[in-house]
């Protein structure tokens, strides 16, 4: 029984509509995910210029530490040598610590791009060729192949990001247990 307030599409001319869309869904997921890694680049280099000016700032107070104990006697000098010894074991481990920190973030953070990605681009081809099914029979039988796929894909990429967290964790938990 059709609905014969809504006006009469041919199947050629909805097929021409849905690969249109996808199309244009596929284009503007392609921008989309450009944006995303421009985003992802800068991201990267501000971290990159906040650990120069903690160098420059580790810098800096060394060389006011050294004005200052040059001015005074031998005992603060050997005090400035403690100090100044002292913040640069502070300092490298603060960096070290941040430089893994920002490695494993990095690396958690490609994997789930990368599995987005992967499931974005896994449903613009099912729209693709639900798009060009010829009955409802063939968009049954796509439909349940997409999601056997798409299940599988999900289940492989949460036990990848699984694993790759409790790698990280336990080199992160062997580098806080060395002396």
């Amino acid at each position: 029984m059709g609905n014969d307030n809504l006006p009469a599409v041919s199947m050629q001319a909805g097929r021409e509509a849905a690969e249109t869309g996808v199309a244009r869904a596929r284009e503007a997921y392609e921008r989309f995910a450009e944006a995303g890694e421009m985003a992802l680049n800068a991201f990267e280099t501000t971290m990159a210029q906040s650990f120069d000016g903690w160098r420059a700032v580790m810098g800096s107070s060394r060389e006011t530490a050294h004005q200052l104990a040059d001015s005074n006697v031998a005992g603060t000098r050997r005090m400035r040598e403690q100090w100044e010894a002292a913040g640069a074991r502070l300092y490298n481990a603060f960096e070290d610590n941040a430089v893994h920190a920002m490695a494993a973030m990095r690396e958690i953070g490609h994997r789930v791009l990368v599995a987005a990605d992967t499931n974005i681009r896994a449903n613009l081809d099912f729209a693709d060729r639900i798009a060009k099914a010829s009955d409802a029979q063939e968009a049954a039988a796509l439909n349940l192949a997409f999601l056997q796929e798409q299940s599988r894909r999900i289940t492989d990429q949460m036990v990848d990001l699984h694993q790759t967290t409790s790698r990280l964790a336990r080199e992160a938990a062997a580098r806080s247990e060395k002396p």
